[in-house]
């Protein structure tokens, strides 16, 4: 067992002690992959606690005296999604956890894509919906302006090189591998994975898309770090040319036509090729 997963093991531990002694507290369960499965050693936590309503304002006032109580966080902060009472939290050990908060009578209105249950005083927790799947025209219309969205964009790189920016094109490369090129070939599998944290996106990979990021990652961090021009133009090429056909296969999966057509694709590939600075 990694020093990570046993210091996670340990907040997951405060966690039950808090929620069993707290007699405000109604149920706990766990959600992300902890829950569904395909967690590794380094998986954060998705903690929800379903507060009895009276307490509700109360607990939530006292929340970072519950982070002390689960051993302590070296930074928090809220969440800012609308509608989403949580606090993100870097324990310490170097756990992630986030950490929701719930009123126990609507515990049962959000549908959910699983749960793991680690106490249940009042039957809240036996109540929960499993029946979240994402809706895949809301995912197909993500995945089209997305593709849309990074093709108009095209020409940033040429643009930051120009300037001079290095540091931003290995954003730029970078993101465009290991997010914009991952997601796709995520969504390829299952669409709810245009949800999932893009830090954890190779997770839903096969190992032979895991290694094509990895090979774009390695060449593109080679010519980077050289400052060479002509192999830079190789694999900025080679990476738009994996996200058109990563791309295409997402649309296909969701049953969507791929939002631009192959001949204004291949004039933005000849408009890069052509306008790369010389070499």
């Amino acid at each position: 067992m990694t020093a990570f997963e046993t210091a996670r093991d340990v907040v997951l531990a405060a966690l039950e002690a808090l929620a069993n002694e707290d007699p405000r507290i109604e149920a706990l369960w766990l959600q992300g992959s902890l829950a569904a499965g395909g967690d590794d050693p380094y998986s954060d936590i998705d903690a929800y606690l379903a507060i009895r309503d009276a307490d509700y304002d109360a607990v939530w006032a006292e929340r970072e005296a519950v982070l002390e109580l689960l051993g302590g966080a070296l930074a928090w902060s809220n969440a800012t999604t609308p509608g989403f009472i949580a606090v993100h939290a870097l324990m310490r050990g170097g756990v992630r956890l986030d950490l929701m908060f719930e009123k126990a009578s609507a515990a049962d209105a959000a549908a959910r894509p699983a749960v793991k249950v680690l106490l249940d005083k009042t039957g809240v927790a036996a109540g929960l919906r499993l029946d979240w799947r994402p809706e895949t025209a809301a995912v197909a219309r993500i995945i089209t302006t997305t593709i849309r969205m990074t093709r108009q964009g095209a020409t940033w790189p040429l643009r930051v090189l120009g300037r001079g920016q290095w540091g931003t094109l290995a954003k730029i490369e970078l993101d465009l591998i290991n997010f914009q090129v991952a997601q796709l070939m995520a969504v390829s599998h299952d669409p709810a994975n245009v949800y999932k944290n893009p830090n954890a996106l190779a997770q839903t990979l096969t190992d032979v898309e895991r290694a094509l990021l990895a090979d774009l990652t390695d060449a593109a961090l080679a010519a980077l770090a050289a400052r060479d021009l002509k192999a830079l133009k190789a694999v900025h090429l080679r990476i738009g040319d994996a996200l058109v056909s990563a791309g295409q296969a997402a649309c296909a999966a969701l049953g969507v036509a791929y939002p631009i057509d192959d001949a204004r694709e291949q004039a933005v590939r000849d408009l890069i090729e052509s306008s790369w600075p010389d070499v």
